[in-house]
């Protein structure tokens, strides 16, 4: 399946694919990088949602990976990683989880990584409590300062 396809058939953010990195919040945008033909298309989440889910914390980004047989989802939250932020990212990436179980079954079957982009400084090293428990209940959950979003696509798993 495609991306634009999958964001297509979910009724609440369908009308909000953009081209290319074009959802990101232009402070986000300069976090991540890719070869624009790598590229299927990108949905601010957050915003697309706001009304649906006003009192939730709710993932930020979306963001379509060429594949080779199915398109991939690149998963953004662009937060403060300190210590004190690590309960709150881990609770919006639940709440992604269930909205993709519950409202999005099309994009919950592409292949997908969920990654969280420091705003600033990682105040926690790899072997603390907070950098356990992110391994523990954030399961694939990628902490970084930044990351290309892909070199070649098919390393997006």
């Amino acid at each position: 399946m495609k991306f634009h396809e999958a964001v297509k058939s979910t009724p609440s953010i369908g009308g909000h694919l953009k081209s290319g990195l074009k959802a990101l919040k232009n402070a986000d945008r300069g976090r991540v990088s890719c070869d624009g033909r790598h590229l299927r298309g990108s949905v601010d989440i957050d915003s697309a949602l706001r009304g649906l889910y006003p009192d939730d914390a709710r993932w930020d980004y979306a963001v379509g990976l060429v594949g080779r047989e199915h398109d991939s989802v690149a998963w953004l939250e662009v937060h403060p990683a300190s210590s004190l932020h690590v309960d709150e990212a881990l609770s919006e990436l639940r709440w992604l989880v269930h909205w993709l179980e519950m409202s999005a079954p099309e994009l919950k079957i592409l292949p997908r990584r969920f990654c969280w982009i420091a705003t600033g400084t990682i105040s926690f090293s790899r072997s603390s409590a907070q950098a356990r428990k992110v391994a523990r209940e954030g399961g694939r959950l990628r902490i970084t300062k930044r990351r290309p979003l892909c070199t070649s696509c098919t390393t997006i798993l």
